[in-house]
C-alpha cells in the first residue's frame, strides 16, 4: 500500500502546477462545484482500489476525477445555481460543458485519458448519454467510473428540492438505473460502500490545501 501511494503522488505531483490551477480556478469560479469535485476526487481514491487499476492509471483517474466539470467554467453562474427546473435550451447548454472542458483542456497536453473523463462522463452505458451517445465499452473506462461517481454524488447531496440520499439509497437508485452504467464497475462500486474504507489521507490532493 506504502508503495501505491507513492507512486500515485508522484504522478500527482507531476501534473501538479496545472492541476493545482485548475482545481483553483474551479473552486474560485464555484465553491459548490469546487466541493463536489473534491468529494468526488477522494471517491476516485477508493474506487481505484476496487477497480484494480494500476499506480498510473489511478493517478490518472484522481486528476481526471477532479476536473471533470471544468466546462462548467464557461456556463453563467445564473443558469449553474438556478433554483428551478432548467429551460429545454438551458439544460442543452449546460449539456455543451462537457466539450467546453475537452476545448479548454487540449491546449495543455494533459494525459489523453484526463481529457477523455472530461469529455465522456456523461455517457451512458445503454447509448443514451452525450455528447456521442457512445455504447457499453465504446465508452472509455475511466470515464465509466467517473459516471458512477458523479451519479451517486448527485444523488447523495442535498438540492433546493430535496434532501440528499443516504449511501444506501442512493446505490439502490442506481441499481434501479443500472442500464446507464458499466454493470462489473457498478459491483466494484457497491464492494466498496461495503467495505473499510480506504485511508485518503496519505495522498496528495492539491484541492485539500486551497
Amino acid at each position: 500500500m506504502e508503495n501505491s501511494i507513492s507512486g500515485v503522488n508522484d504522478i500527482l505531483n507531476n501534473q501538479d502546477g496545472v492541476y493545482q490551477f485548475l482545481m483553483k480556478i474551479i473552486a474560485g469560479r464555484n465553491s459548490e462545484i469546487g466541493s463536489h469535485l473534491y468529494r468526488i476526487q477522494k471517491q476516485a481514491i477508493l474506487f481505484s482500489q476496487f477497480a484494480d487499476l494500476s499506480i498510473k492509471e489511478t493517478g490518472i483517474f484522481i486528476i481526471g476525477a477532479g476536473i471533470h466539470d471544468v466546462g462548467k467554467l464557461s456556463i453563467s453562474d445564473h443558469i449553474l445555481n438556478k433554483p428551478k427546473k432548467l429551460t429545454a435550451s438551458e439544460y442543452t447548454l449546460v449539456q455543451k460543458h462537457v466539450e467546453f472542458g475537452f476545448n479548454f483542456l487540449e491546449p495543455l497536453r494533459l494525459d489523453s485519458r484526463i481529457n477523455e473523463i472530461v469529455l465522456y462522463h456523461h455517457e451512458n452505458y445503454d447509448g443514451s448519454g452525450y455528447p456521442d451517445g457512445l455504447i457499453g465499452d465504446k465508452i472509455p473506462f475511466l470515464a465509466r467510473m467517473t459516471r458512477i461517481l458523479d451519479s451517486f454524488d448527485a444523488l447523495t447531496g442535498d438540492r433546493p428540492y430535496r434532501q440528499g440520499f443516504s449511501h444506501s439509497e442512493a446505490f439502490g437508485i442506481l441499481q434501479k438505473e443500472s442500464h446507464l452504467y458499466d454493470p462489473k464497475l457498478l459491483q466494484c462500486f457497491g464492494r466498496m460502500l461495503d467495505s473499510e474504507k480506504v485511508p485518503t489521507e496519505h495522498f496528495s490532493i492539491p484541492y485539500a490545501h486551497i
